[in-house]
């Protein structure tokens, strides 16, 4: 018998041991190819959504909301004197500031409920939605200065309502425009 040492046995050796390379080889590249199944899983799972902190744009939709929610189930109580009319020039003063008709309120509430139901959802909804919003309050707050002292203001609004809807309405415009474009170009690639 030859001994290990010998040059034929390295021979014999090395065809015994071919298999368990060529199977060692295709494990190793099994393993990087499960390993960037992972990756790629981890990344879809990185770019599906940002959390309500990492979106500027869902964050605004629930900060606005809940302002509005406020103004607007508060003006209901304030609104409810006898003078008021659900859509009329009359109506009640919130916080000694903000002149406010049922119609307002309603109006208030329904904006509150849009920005709410959004700013849980996505990112791409709440841009959507902040954007409307915006041009909804700046279009109301146009319409508040030009309208504010005639019979064509439905809204009893007043002067304070006209600044408080278009400094918010330039907010959310701003912020639909600005922010998230990072978030949003992710999020459509994934799609795509």
């Amino acid at each position: 018998m030859a001994h290990p040492s010998e040059p034929g046995n390295a021979t014999v050796r090395n065809r015994a041991t071919d298999p368990l390379r060529s199977t060692s080889s295709q494990r190793a590249t099994a393993q990087s190819y499960s390993a960037s199944v992972v990756q790629e899983e981890e990344t879809e799972v990185a770019i599906k959504e940002p959390g309500i902190t990492a979106s500027p744009n869902r964050a605004l939709a629930l900060t606005a909301g809940t302002l509005f929610s406020i103004w607007g189930v508060l003006g209901f109580f304030f609104a409810a004197d006898d003078h008021a009319t659900f859509l009329g020039r009359n109506g009640g003063l919130l916080w000694n500031a903000f002149g406010l008709n049922p119609g307002l309120a309603t109006l208030w509430t329904l904006l509150a409920a849009a920005l709410f139901i959004v700013g849980l959802g996505n990112t791409i909804g709440s841009r959507s939605v902040n954007l409307v919003v915006g041009v909804v309050l700046v279009v109301l707050a146009v319409y508040g200065f030009v309208f504010s002292n005639t019979s064509a203001n439905v809204f009893a609004l007043n002067t304070t309502d006209n600044v408080f809807h278009a400094i918010v309405g330039v907010v959310l415009l701003l912020t639909a425009l600005g922010a998230d474009k990072e978030n949003l170009r992710a999020l459509r690639a994934a799609r795509a």
